[in-house]
């Protein structure tokens, strides 16, 4: 059957995932292999055949490709981006070091922020000028821009970012730069402001700005190689890209905004994390990914993701807000808050035992992997705890060194004297604690209770480690679903073709051009449309969502209230009026009456029908028991139990629903391992996700 099948695929830092869904049955199946450095894509394509000849399935019958990669993130954390330079109005040229000139860390005397990723020597001042009104005061010369780029050019610049001032309200400007360079230097890379984010704010949309220029030239080689890599395989269906919104995109919408693929991998996570609670009823819950490289948080709340207007890359600290660069694009709401299997366990300066943030990614990996690795690492910690089989990793495809593992924790161990399963579950348990902590301030920071919420834990690492931070964070509920070890990938299938735009148009709500604002929302509506007939959407089955981002004027922080559709004008003002003091009362429990409420930003969601996937259900069978999936036993540490003891090892494959068992527990299955502890009850659901009602210590 032709188009039957649909693939996602996540790049990850450390592990490539795959999950193939059959539309006809509902049945997935998933693949892991190592992410192949410095070409991802090598890995990505092997692992893609692998997959196909293990079901037996032609890449011709794939009717849908979804791709989640980390490549933007990485070409800016490891500076491996295009040379860009930066066009700028006269006057402007150091805004991107400026920033606002407020300290994230005011009692670090170091202070430390990313260089931008334009030098200063490529960043050009031209002779021109449009008001805050969207006037012109000094034209534009084009032989100027020409001559400029010329010399750029020269200086082996492939990719150019355009930031002029106010070019928001008037983008006639930037526009003739563009022709100017592409007429007389048409392999050069171009961005513009008023493209890739029309919004007020100096600072934020240069930086932004610069960011998609500099990887864009890379991320358009990489896209079309992949498009012609797959086309040669016979792959003849859609190719679509994960967007960090929580979207898909066309190749051709990814090629002009790629620095919107930033977060892309991670927001498939907390997307699936919706798609499994509107399966159970559960509308609120908690996205726990841990992967190989980092553990991320997300709250779904009422069924939905948080979604960010903007996110930060680049972080000099990797957990201090603040410290990394500025980039304004949609993005789940999501947090780092610890390590993944594969980070590092140290001793620091103090004698105390860290764990991350460096990582030993896919090579050298862990000590384990036996590729050349000797530093211990959380995995090793698992290995050595009883709680991984070496035999079993990634279904047997794989098998884990426990000497080099136990060897590597006993040199970490004896710089503080402990012996190697101390060593171990101090890893372990660090590790634990630290997710616990980050996720805790995360979800308050929020006005959320983290004991009212159930927690979905995913990723190679997540099951793991899941029960022990829900019963630090007093969770009573973990699930562990089917396909968790490649819960991302599967993520990418449930998510809709969808692109989100934003334009600044400030003001009073009492004195604005209602007319401009309503002409507004129908242009980014329009190339909402234009985008996704691109994809295929038939224009009854596009929504679009508006939503403004408003203040108390005077106050510095915005809150998004929900914009109505249909025409814009004046008589609408009491409504947003009411509309934005409710929200405001929401977060603040507070007002401030009387004082005039001010809109910044202007928001549109253009999003397709979400896909439909029917994953296999089964009803739950009172009879079922665990101990026809026993696979074994083996010895595993819990400080409960004050030390090692046998424990059963459960094939989640052959768990029914309505089987049952007590901790403490191991169920494998050949992306993941789930860790029950003493104290935890296990049971299977109809959907066969795994149930743990987490204990208290």
């Amino acid at each position: 059957m032709r188009g039957g099948y649909r693939i996602g695929l996540d790049i990850g830092g450390t592990f490539t995932d795959f999950v193939l869904l059959d539309d006809a049955t509902g049945a997935i199946h998933l693949h892991k292999v190592l992410t192949t450095f410095p070409d991802p894509a090598e890995g990505a394509l092997g692992g893609l055949a692998e997959l196909c000849r293990s079901v037996d399935v032609d890449l011709r019958d794939v009717g849908t490709l979804v791709h989640g990669t980390t490549l933007v993130t990485n070409l800016i954390i490891e500076r491996a981006g295009a040379a860009t330079a930066l066009l700028t109005t006269r006057g402007f040229r150091d805004v991107v070091e400026m920033g606002r000139e407020q300290r994230y860390d005011i009692y670090d005397l170091f202070l430390r922020f990313p260089p931008p990723l334009a030098p200063r020597r490529w960043r050009v001042e031209l002779d021109e000028r449009i008001t805050r009104d969207g006037e012109v005061l000094t034209p534009l010369d084009p032989a100027q821009v020409r001559r400029t780029v010329g010399r750029l050019v020269a200086e082996g610049v492939e990719s150019v970012a355009v930031s002029l001032l106010h070019a928001y309200k008037n983008p006639a400007h930037e526009e003739a730069v563009r022709a100017a360079v592409q007429g007389a230097f048409p392999g050069v890379s171009v961005s513009l402001s008023s493209d890739v984010v029309p919004e007020i704010r100096e600072w934020e949309r240069t930086c932004t700005t610069v960011c998609n220029a500099y990887v864009k030239p890379l991320v358009d080689r990489y896209l079309e190689r992949l498009e012609k890599a797959l086309a040669e395989r016979g792959f003849v269906g859609r190719f679509y890209l994960m967007q960090s919104s929580g979207g898909t995109a066309t190749c051709e919408t990814a090629r002009r905004f790629p620095i919107r693929l930033l977060e892309s991998g991670p927001a498939g996570g907390a997307l699936v994390t919706a798609f499994f609670g509107e399966r159970l009823g559960l509308w609120d819950l908690v996205a726990f990914d841990m992967g190989g490289t980092t553990a991320k948080i997300c709250l779904v709340r009422g069924g939905r993701p948080e979604i960010a207007p903007m996110m930060e890359a680049a972080r000099v600290h990797r957990f201090k807000r603040g410290s990394g660069l500025p980039v304004v694009a949609p993005v789940v709401d999501m947090m780092e808050i610890g390590a993944g299997g594969g980070s590092i366990a140290r001793i620091d300066a103090l004698g105390l035992m860290k764990v991350g943030p460096q990582s030993a990614g896919a090579s050298p990996g862990p000590a384990c992997y036996g590729r050349g690795g000797r530093e211990a690492t959380v995995t090793d910690a698992c290995l050595a705890l009883g709680y991984f089989d070496p035999g079993y990793f990634l279904g047997g495809t794989m098998s884990l060194d426990r000497p080099a593992a136990l060897e590597a924790l006993e040199r970490l161990g004896a710089a503080v004297g402990l012996d190697t399963v101390s060593t171990a579950w101090g890893v372990h348990r660090i590790v634990s604690e630290n997710m616990a902590a980050a996720a805790r301030v995360y979800m308050i920071e929020r006005g959320q209770d983290p004991r009212r919420y159930a927690m979905l834990a995913f990723g190679g690492a997540g099951p793991a480690h899941a029960s022990r931070v829900a019963r630090i964070l007093g969770l009573t509920h973990v699930l562990v679903p089917p396909a968790s070890g490649a819960a991302s990938a599967l993520g990418f299938l449930v998510t809709p073709l969808s692109f989100e735009f934003a334009h600044s148009f400030p003001g009073e709500l009492e004195t604005l051009d209602w007319g401009r604002i309503d002409r507004l929302y129908l242009d980014m509506e329009a190339r909402g449309r234009a985008m996704l007939a691109e994809g295929g959407v038939g224009p009854s089955d596009v929504t679009c969502e508006r939503r403004a981002e408003m203040r108390l004027s005077g106050q510095f922080h915005d809150i998004e209230v929900p914009v109505p559709g249909g025409r814009l004008t004046s008589e609408i003002v009491p409504d947003l009026t009411a509309r934005f003091e409710a929200e405001y009362r929401r977060l603040y429990s507070t007002y401030l009456p009387g004082r005039p409420v001010q809109a910044l930003n202007w928001r549109v969601l253009v999003t397709g029908p979400r896909p439909r996937v029917q994953l296999e259900t089964s009803p739950v069978d009172p009879g079922a028991r665990a101990a026809a999936a026993l696979k074994g036993r083996r010895r595993a540490y819990f400080p409960e139990t004050e030390g090692f003891v046998e424990v059963p090892v459960y094939d989640r494959y052959g768990l029914r629903p309505g089987a049952a068992c007590a901790g403490p527990a191991i169920v494998e299955e050949r992306e993941a391992t789930t860790v029950v502890g003493p104290g935890d009850a296990l049971e299977v659901d109809g959907h066969r996700n795994l149930v743990i009602a987490v204990g208290r210590s």
